[in-house]
């Protein structure tokens, strides 16, 4: 089982912009080459693009286990649903049921935000993570390349959950 605790400090915003940089470097360098990946981090998982992020609505939790911090998971209540910006577990802590926990909660503040509906994007050629939103009844609603800035672009999908 694992708690999460929102994130609020400016000495939080550091530490999960340190753990999203591991996390992310070991799982995306394969999938979308260094350069892009050093890119995306410095623009989004910075402190600075987390404090942006969470200045304009999104909420960051730590995810806690084993007396740690094993990841992180950022939403966004929009109008008609809620947003799973964000998604991440430590790869040395997958397989012990983590995930299953960490969407258990982002289901559960969607229903608290009177929200019948989760939308995420996540990167087309991440075969594994796409699985694992379908295990959690995700369906690809949508496929889109989109712009991150000094000429990169990605390839992804949106995906949604309904009926919550």
């Amino acid at each position: 089982m694992v708690e999460l605790i929102r994130i609020k400090s400016s000495e939080e915003i550091s530490k999960v912009s340190k753990l999203a940089m591991e996390i992310m470097k070991e799982h995306y360098d394969p999938i979308v080459g260094s350069e892009v990946n050093d890119h995306m981090l410095k623009k989004f998982q910075s402190v600075e693009g987390i404090t942006a992020e969470m200045e304009d609505g999104a909420e960051y939790y730590f995810v806690n286990a084993d007396g740690e911090h094993v990841g992180f998971v950022a939403v966004q209540p929009k109008e008609d649903y809620l947003y799973l910006s964000k998604f991440y577990l430590a790869k040395r802590h997958r397989g012990k049921g983590y995930a299953k926990d960490m969407m258990a909660f982002v289901k559960d503040r969607a229903k608290s935000c009177n929200l019948d509906s989760i939308m995420l994007n996540v990167n087309a050629d991440n075969a594994a993570t796409v699985e694992t939103y379908r295990h959690f009844k995700f369906e690809i609603v949508e496929e889109i390349w989109r712009e991150v800035g000094e000429g990169y672009r990605v390839h992804d999908y949106v995906m949604q959950y309904k009926s919550i």
